[in-house]
């Protein structure tokens, strides 16, 4: 597994921006939907630093919105890449880590899969 980046949920990407950019962060995509999670995402990149991901609600059947009403803006996952994604979640599974989502394509990698 290969370290990637950090998700954090926000409500409010514009003003997320302006409090990375205090610590050098920069935008280094558009902002774009996410129609398969219901999200808008973007990313945030600073050199020598993990890439950050900001994941706003579309509305309100988001399900991002579950852990921003709890926490407000948090960071809130952490993505690693793998060679073999199945192979994957059965050995996390085995290690009784759970799995909050099915394995689906993802807008941001270029459809390439994930699972939470």
């Amino acid at each position: 597994m290969n370290f990637h980046h950090i998700g954090v949920a926000t409500n409010n990407i514009e003003l997320t921006i302006k409090h990375y950019n205090i610590f050098g962060y920069k935008q280094s995509t558009e902002l774009f939907l996410d129609p398969i999670q219901n999200v808008y995402i973007l990313f945030l990149e600073k050199p020598n630093s993990p890439c950050i991901e900001l994941v706003a609600p579309v509305n309100q059947d988001s399900p991002i919105l579950n852990i921003l009403n709890k926490n407000g803006t948090t960071p809130y996952h952490f993505c690693f890449e793998v060679d073999d994604i199945v192979k994957e979640v059965d050995k996390l599974k085995k290690l009784k880590f759970v799995m909050v989502s099915k394995i689906v394509p993802d807008v941001a990698f270029n459809n390439r899969l994930v699972c939470f």
